[in-house]
């Protein structure tokens, strides 16, 4: 192999060695939600939920190219089954993390996923901003439970909370 074809493809090889460090670091506070998943949840009667208890599952693990965590999540409810799939990654701004979820039948989504140490905030994606209602979800991890709580808003300052319940991790 001549020294100039040797050179740029070890030159190549570290400039991605360069670049994917930082993913790695970034993406390392997803971890904590790798694994089955086994919970329940109350809903609370408000203008956006009727009294019920609900009970999921839901099994995260990384994207094939290690990219993101996805989770896929089946809700039992009064009203029946329900999927969803969530993907939660880094954001392209590297300040942060960005989250999308799809539920058959129903409009994707997404917004900003904010992580400070064992607590996350599903909050709004910034072009919601000064649009209502709004709903956030906050999880709370410990060890292998995970504490979660639902809110919306209609003005942006007054939270009502509308769903609470835990999940246990079961495997990984």
């Amino acid at each position: 192999m001549p020294a100039k074809t040797l050179a740029m493809l070890l030159c190549s090889t570290l400039f991605a060695t360069a670049q994917s460090a930082p993913i790695e670091s970034r993406r390392a506070p997803l971890a904590v939600f790798i694994g089955h998943w086994e919970g329940s949840g109350k809903f609370a009667e408000t203008k956006f939920s009727k009294p019920q208890t609900v009970t999921s599952s839901a099994d995260c693990n990384w994207t094939p190219q290690g990219s993101a965590l996805v989770c896929e999540m089946v809700v039992h409810d009064s009203q029946g089954e329900h999927r969803q799939l969530s993907i939660d990654t880094p954001d392209s701004e590297g300040s942060g993390y960005t989250y999308y979820t799809v539920n058959p039948g129903r409009r994707p989504f997404y917004g900003d996923l904010q992580i400070s140490g064992a607590t996350w905030v599903y909050a709004p994606s910034p072009e919601a901003k000064d649009q209502y209602p709004q709903f956030r979800t906050t999880n709370v991890f410990s060890g292998d439970t995970e504490t979660f709580k639902t809110e919306f808003t209609e003005d942006g300052t007054h939270w009502v909370t509308m769903l609470e319940g835990t999940m246990k991790r079961t495997g990984k």
